[in-house]
């Protein structure tokens, strides 16, 4: 299309250059000029598509839970109105799932989403074709759009049901669900992880205090059973993958386990060393719920024009304070607004300031993480740091709701630096976590990764 528009206007310029009587001498200077701008043209065309293309060859989507645009917020993935419940449903279930998510942009636009069938490693299934997995529509609009109504920053809220009357899946296993601009997957905006079970084995997981020394009073370690009834299972290494979450966080997941014996319907997982997890600490609680009086957490707010500000009370470095017990949602939240119920859309937005006390700027960069930014180091959630202050802050945008959050360090003094909340939050054996325990199986000439067993485990029960 830029190559048809630019060769007619060099028709047009010839033709009126050319009828231009002073100019008729020149014909054929004119020509050579105009033959040299055109095979210039050319070649910029050339260039500019080239490098288009092989942008778009680089664009690639994450397999993982990620938010493309500045402009989306608050995204959550939930069963059904279950808010800190994990992604996860039972093959042939009634149970629902709702993703919902905000457009600051605060105008009307046309998403649409697609659902895409992943192994046990989160990579696309290249063995089944979406006709396999997928009952009805494998693409479809978001029809689901309502406006806010008297906020002080406009937004437009958009949500979706699965499965529906237009999608259902047929398989068990991972699955990743893609939301971009309606027509173009190339404009991605949101992807969410979420899993389908197929109840067929049994995982039966214990908690146990680590044997290894530097690791019993500050980490988590557990001993796992997979038991199989029924099931032959000739190559448990090939055919049996187990993955571990703690609290839900796929950037503390545990996979690629080699079992550390086999029985007759059983495979098990003991060595030393082999599942440990940091317990870290309880995470800190932040009570968004109303912005007309200050939570807990609130040392100051302020009713502007445009926007709600709100100031924190600064926080200190937990290294090397005991353990407490806290009541927690372990990284998740929840939207909520006490000034509304009635109405979500009447939920606001608010400017939080974060600050954490140092005597000293630390040995590399501070972010606040949890599930409300996938606990991802965000440049949004970097703290800076105030030597006259002696303390880190930050200022992030967050909605009406309750959030579970931490402090997490990534150091600069490493050539493979591990993002890590020990320095700050500091570890405990005694800290109250979540894990799930995931069962992956591939029978023999299987076309996929089937999840066929599910645990919970909580340290310490309620």
């Amino acid at each position: 299309m830029l190559e048809a528009k630019t060769h007619a206007i060099f028709v047009v310029i010839a033709y009126l250059l050319l009828n231009f009587n002073g100019l008729f001498p020149y014909k054929g200077l004119i020509f050579g000029i105009l033959k040299i701008m055109n095979l210039l043209s050319l070649s910029i065309l050339f260039v500019l598509g080239f490098l288009h293309h092989f942008l778009l060859l680089g664009q690639s989507y994450s397999n993982q839970n990620y938010i493309y645009a500045p402009n989306i917020r608050s995204v959550l993935l939930t069963v059904g109105n279950e808010p800190i419940e994990y992604p996860i449903i039972t093959l042939g279930s009634n149970t629902l799932l709702r993703l919902q998510f905000d457009d600051l942009d605060a105008y009307s636009k046309d998403f649409a989403y697609q659902v895409i069938h992943c192994d046990a490693n989160w990579n696309p299934s290249e063995d089944i074709d979406p006709m396999d997995y997928i009952d009805g529509f494998q693409e479809n609009r978001v029809y689901d759009v309502r406006s806010s109504v008297s906020t002080k920053i406009p937004y437009v809220h958009y949500e979706i049901v699965i499965p529906n009357e237009d999608i259902r899946w047929t398989k068990s296993g991972n699955y990743l669900l893609k939301v971009f601009v309606d027509g173009d997957e190339d404009q991605l905006i949101i992807t969410r992880r979420f899993m389908v079970a197929e109840p067929m084995m049994k995982v039966v997981p214990t908690i146990r205090r680590s044997a290894v020394p530097p690791y019993s009073a500050t980490h988590q370690e557990f001993e796992v059973e997979i038991q199989h009834t029924g099931i032959s299972i000739g190559n448990p290494r090939e055919q049996i993958q187990l993955v571990v979450l703690q609290n839900g966080r796929w950037d503390r997941m545990q996979t690629d386990l080699e079992p550390s014996y086999t029985k007759y319907e059983s495979i098990g997982y003991n060595l030393a060393g082999q599942l440990l997890f940091s317990g870290s600490k309880e995470f800190r609680p932040l009570d968004l719920r109303t912005f007309r009086f200050r939570t807990q957490q609130m040392e100051q707010i302020e009713e502007l024009t445009d926007r709600f500000d709100i100031r924190l009370f600064p926080n200190t470095i937990r290294r090397y304070s005991p353990h407490v017990f806290t009541h927690d949602l372990n990284g998740r939240f929840f939207f909520e607004c006490y000034d509304f119920p009635d109405d979500p859309l009447q939920s606001e937005y608010g400017e939080v300031l974060f600050r954490l006390r140092s005597k000293e700027a630390l040995n590399g960069d501070v972010y606040v993480v949890g599930g409300f930014n996938d606990f991802q180091l965000q440049d949004g959630y970097r703290m800076t740091y105030n030597s006259e202050q002696g303390s880190y802050a930050c200022t992030a945008l967050f909605k009406n709701g309750f959030y579970d959050y931490q402090y997490i360090l990534f150091p600069n003094d490493s050539a493979d630096p591990i993002p890590t909340s020990a320095p700050i939050e500091g570890e405990s054996f005694e800290t109250e976590n979540d894990y799930l325990f995931l069962v992956y199986y591939k029978e023999y000439g299987g076309l996929y990764d089937r999840l066929v067993a599910v645990q919970k485990f909580n340290t310490r029960p309620r």
